[in-house]
């Protein structure tokens, strides 16, 4: 199978993507954690990619009691099962959002032995729920203006997501994260070194965005947020088309 770009954008206005040639994946997120759930909705997705996100759950032992870690992975583990024993496709594989490895900038972009050692080992501690899963999908969004620094951040988690032997498809989305007042709500000049980079070194890969985050999202403000408008003319889309033909 060739590189694919799968589409979770959801821009509004936006076009059939289909036609730029990406790929409809399923995203099972909010709907709760009870797996009986999970495969009545696996059951009636078509995709050749289901990916079942559990990222309110507890994920990381650097943070959080890792009773509560393997908790929350007994009941992703529950979930894939679900998923992958009630999939209407039978070809479709089974991902989730980030939790293998868990997403992190700072330390491999500003290592130390000790801060490398603590996230490996978290990220050791989450193969417990690999086994489970047909695809890794790391979470590889941008969060500063530093293209550099997000090349080192995204090598370091792909070699840490290609640990669990498995294929890699992560998650890169055409705007800043919104963690960041400074970035939120603004395209990525970089878009192209992103998308090179994940193609590079992944199997393929997963488009995500187009939310414009409002002040109350982040718990700042009042104001709500609302989809992006779509524009035909975005710059990032030239660069999605280029991978598309295969340039």
């Amino acid at each position: 199978m060739g590189f694919k770009l799968y589409n979770l954008l959801g821009f509004k206005d936006q076009p059939d993507l289909t036609l730029e040639g990406l790929t409809p994946v399923s995203w099972y997120s909010r709907g709760g954690y009870d797996p009986v759930v999970v495969g009545k909705w696996a059951s009636e997705q078509k995709s050749d990619l289901l990916i079942v996100d559990f990222e309110g759950l507890c994920s990381d032992v650097r943070v959080q009691k890792a009773e509560c870690v393997a908790q929350g992975h007994a009941q992703r583990i529950a979930a894939f099962r679900a998923a992958k024993r009630d999939k209407k496709n039978p070809h479709a594989q089974i991902g989730t959002y980030a939790v293998c490895p868990v997403g992190d900038y700072w330390t491999p972009v500003m290592p130390s032995e000790e801060k490398l050692l603590a996230w490996h080992g978290t990220n050791r501690f989450n193969s417990v729920i690999a086994g489970d899963l047909d695809v890794i999908c790391p979470s590889l969004y941008a969060f500063y203006d530093d293209e550099k620094g997000w090349v080192k951040y995204a090598i370091a988690n792909i070699e840490e997501a290609y640990k669990y032997g498995k294929p890699v498809i992560p998650f890169i989305c055409p705007h800043y994260h919104h963690s960041d007042p400074k970035f939120r709500n603004k395209m990525i000049p970089y878009f192209g070194t992103m998308i090179d980079t994940v193609r590079e070194r992944c199997d393929s890969a997963i488009l995500w965005g187009g939310w414009w985050f409002g002040s109350k999202d982040v718990g700042q403000g009042n104001e709500s947020g609302h989809p992006w408008p779509w524009e035909k003319d975005f710059a990032w889309l030239k660069e999605v088309r280029r991978i598309v033909r295969g340039l």
